[in-house]
């Protein structure tokens, strides 16, 4: 049976890959979106059928690209101060005691999945609604010249942003990185809650 030494260590490891591949989807999903919205100014989220049929409009939403730009960077921030303080322990073998420090990385966790569950959100509801206008527009006999699931083309250039297929890859990224920490999250409380039971074990009865 393994010692209690040797379960702490594989929590830990298995804690920071989480981590770690986490923040690697986190920082995919916000690459492509500041890719295919440039950096938030150019933003085609929730493009309703009247912007749609403006063809003065260039821009649509743009304050939606931006809260999905910013969630994401929360949540990278949220998430690398996360998989630094658990490279830490690994590598020095030291356990958050205090009741600060647990309450610091609990508020961390809770960042990362509310910022990037926001994120996931506003990328795919966003991408979802305006590829619906643009089906209904296509119905009615107009040609949108909208693709939904790659670049777009227009009088011969091309690609150009954005492209549907990376937003879904973003958005998808995103909610995998929600997944992932809210693991990472349960290793975290389930480590917290052995370290307990040790102490008290330890603890000599008067």
């Amino acid at each position: 049976m393994p010692s209690e030494a040797l379960v702490k260590q594989i929590f830990s490891v298995a804690s920071f890959v989480i981590l770690l591949v986490s923040l690697g989807a986190a920082g995919t999903s916000l690459g492509l979106l500041q890719a295919n919205t440039d950096n938030g100014v150019r933003c085609f989220f929730f493009v309703s059928y009247t912007q749609a049929m403006n063809t003065s409009l260039v821009n649509y939403n743009v304050p939606t690209c931006k809260l999905g730009i910013a969630s994401a960077t929360i949540a990278i921030i949220c998430l690398a101060l996360l998989t630094a303080i658990e490279l830490f322990s690994l590598l020095f073998e030291i356990n958050a005691k205090t009741l600060i420090a647990k309450i610091l990385q609990i508020g961390f966790f809770s960042g990362s999945i509310l910022f990037l569950f926001i994120t996931t959100v506003v990328v795919s509801a966003g991408w979802g609604k305006t590829c619906a206008t643009n089906k209904n527009i296509t119905k009615t006999g107009a040609d949108t010249y909208f693709d939904c699931t790659g670049p777009q083309y227009l009088s011969g250039l091309g690609p150009l942003a954005p492209n549907g297929a990376e937003i879904i890859t973003a958005a998808a990224f995103a909610g995998i990185g929600v997944l992932l920490t809210i693991v990472a999250l349960v290793l975290f409380i389930v480590k917290q809650m052995k370290s307990k039971t040790n102490y008290g074990n330890l603890t000599p009865n008067n």
